[in-house]
């Protein structure tokens, strides 16, 4: 956007400092924009959080499910499968970098027996379709609570969403670690997250589920 010059005649450095005030004004609306879906990411995951908590009152989920890559996570998850009184975890996402010694050595001997771990996911993609497939090889496994960050659920609603089967009789249910935004490390993980979401919502749209999965 362009500002309109005031004048019919307009020396160089007033048009240039015209073309920068309306750069600017573009730039901070971008911005602005931008932010404001950031937020509805941890709205979302508010919400369902709430959700969550509601839906489990009377009985617990049949299974917890933990998406690695963000601090907290795992902890998170034994926290609420004690307070549900559900010891059957999935923990997706273990590699090199969240190795299963670092994984392990944060779960209490005692719930280790019933924690299953998955070595093959490499992204959040992979992280659902191989829940799916755990899912579908485990029968009576309906109501499902995922855990992961807050910043990252919606990206998880919006890969469940798409490549889940009619015949799939899974609910899901989500419940977010809360991640402190006063770091500027963690809003910076949120921005990208956001562009996360719309890069994946492009993937989704063209990816063959028959071919090998290419995203972050």
């Amino acid at each position: 956007m362009i500002l309109k010059s005031k004048y019919v005649f307009e020396s160089k450095t007033t048009k240039m400092y015209r073309h920068l005030q309306g750069m600017l004004i573009l730039f901070v609306s971008i911005f602005l924009m931008y932010s404001f879906v950031c937020s509805i990411l941890l709205l979302d995951a508010r919400n369902e959080t709430k959700n969550a908590k509601t839906s489990f009152v009377q009985t617990p989920p049949d299974l917890i499910v933990v998406f690695t890559g963000g601090p907290g996570r795992i902890e998170y998850a034994i926290k609420k499968a004690q307070e549900f009184k559900q010891p059957n975890v999935f923990i997706t996402g273990v590699h090199e970098k969240n190795s299963v010694k670092n994984l392990v050595s944060t779960i209490p001997p005692e719930e280790k027996d019933h924690i299953e771990l998955d070595y093959t996911a490499r992204n959040t993609v992979e992280n659902v379709v191989n829940t799916l497939k755990y899912l579908r090889n485990n029968r009576g496994l309906n109501k499902i609570l995922i855990i992961s960050s807050d910043y990252h659920i919606m990206r998880i609603k919006q890969i469940i969403n798409t490549l889940i089967k009619e015949d799939d009789k899974f609910t899901f249910y989500f419940s977010a670690v809360t991640s402190n935004y006063l770091s500027f490390r963690n809003i910076k993980i949120l921005y990208i997250e956001t562009f996360k979401l719309v890069r994946t919502k492009v993937f989704l749209m063209f990816w063959d589920q028959k071919s090998s999965i290419d995203v972050s």
